[in-house]
């Protein structure tokens, strides 16, 4: 015997690449205390149950502001089983608000995820790749795990990539349709144009409390640049379409 069954869903949520800025539809492995996750096939991860919740996920006349629960935050773990990005925690909503198409914040919208490739992760001949060693002063100069960073362009403060270290303080960044530049010299020969950037690092001190094995949400760090607990330091860099810089930033802790 078939039976249908009909459940609401709460919200969703779609994992981003960091440098491209498209969907990643390749599945990846979401786990949570509180809700219930479940993929389909266009990469989308759908919120079908929480705390609290399940009586909305029965309601099928048009649901209210009266009847519909306030979005509340809960935590996601989302990790990659082929390695090619980095493990992150997330906050998400659910149940997301009640609101046209057109309001962002509405479950007709998923949520998004950025996903943070780990070094080992391929790249076009095109972009312009970053590489970061984010340390610790001292002797061996040891990585700092789960590091944020940040490429920006110098002439005007614009963020062209963003990234985050792996456990053992190593970023990958990349800035994606730069495009080929050249310019003559007074000797008449051809050169790449480089953009000037500034490359910063921010390591949250607490996360040397944490236990092994755990996994990091970036969000906590950038979102809270100014706690007394991150700390900084920057390189300046010259990159271009096409060409590789590596560099090492390091950080008093």
């Amino acid at each position: 015997m078939k039976e249908s069954v009909d459940r609401r869903a709460l919200g969703a949520f779609r994992c981003i690449d960091s440098i491209t800025g498209s969907s990643v539809v390749e599945p990846m492995a979401t786990s949570s205390t509180q809700l219930t996750v479940k993929p389909n096939h266009s990469g989308i991860y759908v919120i079908f149950n929480g705390p609290g919740l399940s009586a909305l996920t029965t309601q099928f006349s048009p649901p209210t502001a009266a009847t519909w629960a306030n979005p509340s935050s809960f935590e996601v773990t989302i990790q990659d089983p082929r390695r090619r990005y980095l493990p992150r925690r997330v906050q998400l909503q659910a149940p997301q608000a009640l609101g046209a198409l057109s309001d962002a914040a509405s479950f007709f919208n998923p949520q998004s995820v950025t996903l943070y490739p780990n070094g080992a992760a391929p790249i076009l001949p095109n972009w312009a790749v970053v590489r970061v060693s984010v340390v610790r002063t001292g002797t061996p100069p040891n990585g700092l795990p789960w590091a944020v960073t940040r490429v920006t362009r110098t002439s005007d403060n614009t963020v062209l990539a963003t990234g985050m270290a792996d456990s053992q303080g190593e970023a990958l960044m990349a800035v994606a349709g730069m495009g080929a530049q050249v310019s003559k010299n007074a000797a008449g020969a051809v050169t790449d144009v480089t953009v000037g950037v500034t490359v910063d690092a921010w390591f949250d001190t607490d996360i040397q409390k944490q236990p092994v094995g755990w996994i990091p949400n970036p969000d906590d760090v950038l979102n809270n640049l100014a706690k007394a607990t991150v700390k900084h330091n920057s390189a300046n860099a010259q990159i271009a379409a096409g060409q590789a810089v590596s560099l090492s930033i390091v950080i008093s802790v």
